[in-house]
């Protein structure tokens, strides 16, 4: 019986990672949400940041994955707000607009990471993993 035990326990494995992904651009959203789940992450969809911070106590996750410009609340904003409220949650910054300016400011605010769109799926995951 332990044998069995153990075959489920590996076939199962450790639950998967929970990522809230936080994207204005319901194309890019919705390839993101389906290429992370695909590789067995949950995810979590919000439209702006602002969506989000309403929704945020409710929600957990093990990373965030934000985008840097949106409508209402811009990606910066959003994380100095979450870091103010003393939510530690590692986030990822995804951005067309990159910059070692901009990298520098995202750091700064709180984000872990700043990445470029398109980015390649390999580092992107590479990334995600160094997270969690």
């Amino acid at each position: 019986m332990a044998d069995l035990r153990s075959t489920i326990t590996r076939v199962e494995g450790p639950l998967p990672t929970r990522i809230v992904l936080i994207e204005d651009d319901a194309d890019v959203s919705r390839s993101l949400a389906l290429f992370l789940r695909a590789r067995g992450a949950m995810v979590e969809i919000y439209k702006d940041g602002r969506a989000f911070l309403l929704n945020h106590t409710e929600h957990s996750g093990h990373c965030i994955l934000s985008d840097y410009k949106m409508p209402l609340l811009d990606g910066l904003e959003l994380i100095r707000r979450l870091r103010a409220l003393g939510d530690t949650t590692p986030a990822i910054m995804i951005t067309g607009y990159y910059s070692n300016t901009l990298k520098a400011r995202a750091i700064e605010a709180g984000y872990t990471d700043v990445l470029e769109k398109p980015t390649p799926p390999d580092i992107l995951m590479q990334r995600i993993s160094a997270l969690t």
